[in-house]
């Protein structure tokens, strides 16, 4: 089974648990865990093809690597990643966070991740990873591949563009949706992740369109383009599309 966008599309609109089968349901996680899940959604979203030289690792399925890292301390350092070791806690931490109530654990004689009895193989896991992505709208695509010193290089190129703009914390985006929405603090914590951020980037879109319109509204503006409508969809074009590949492509290369 492959889960892609359109797959979830249905559910992603209600923000509804997804039940993946009859024994795995995952939640959307909520803005009361938002610091708990960006700290643990680092295990699943690790360029593992881009960043890591060895054919063996390239093979390897995201699960198999992050079960190769357990414990090695070496290859944490020699590629920088702080915490990789432990990725596959952070993992398994992610995934009681998203399916509450499930009974995870790891079979003692087996050493394979169960929930509620089901073992986890490694085709279940890159679903489960992918519905986690989707649903708590991380921006992270599994099945593209950017060669990591060109991706070095945005990255770089971004923090330069966002050293020139007011750092913004989380608390400050909570404490204006409040205002926008004249709602409270405990509405907005108990709203999912993903509609957390829909709900910003729908009033930017809604902002900017206002003060377009007004401008050319007065007769002192004059735009080369129509202006784009507020109501559209959030799903943005890629810019770095054309650096990217997919990974089984990648994979098919190497043998």
């Amino acid at each position: 089974m492959t889960i892609s966008k359109e797959t979830l599309f249905p559910f992603l609109i209600y923000n509804t648990p997804i039940q993946y089968n009859k024994h795995i349901t995952l939640h959307p996680v909520t803005m009361n865990d938002i610091i708990l899940f960006q700290v643990l959604s680092q295990s699943i979203i690790v360029r593992k093809n881009s960043i890591f030289h060895e054919k063996k690792i390239i093979k390897m399925s995201y699960l198999e690597f992050l079960i190769y890292c357990y414990g090695n301390k070496d290859i944490e350092a020699q590629y920088g990643i702080q915490g990789l070791s432990q990725y596959i806690i952070y993992a398994i931490q992610l995934l009681k966070l998203c399916c509450k109530n499930a009974d995870i654990k790891i079979s003692e004689q087996t050493g394979l991740i169960m929930i509620n009895n089901e073992i986890i193989t490694p085709d279940i896991f890159d679903d489960l990873r992918r519905i986690i992505i989707i649903q708590n709208n991380i921006d992270f695509e599994i099945d593209e591949f950017l060669n990591y010193d060109t991706e070095k290089s945005l990255l770089k190129a971004e923090s330069v563009q966002n050293m020139n703009r007011n750092k913004v914390a989380i608390e400050d985006y909570i404490d204006s949706l409040i205002i926008i929405l004249n709602t409270t603090e405990e509405r907005i914590m108990n709203m999912s992740i993903r509609k957390f951020w829909r709900y910003i980037k729908r009033f930017k879109l809604y902002e900017d369109y206002t003060i377009a319109k007004t401008g050319e509204a007065s007769g002192m503006v004059k735009y080369k383009e129509p202006i784009k409508h507020w109501i559209i969809s959030l799903d943005e074009d890629d810019k770095y599309k054309h650096l990217k590949t997919d990974e089984q492509t990648l994979k098919s290369k190497i043998g």
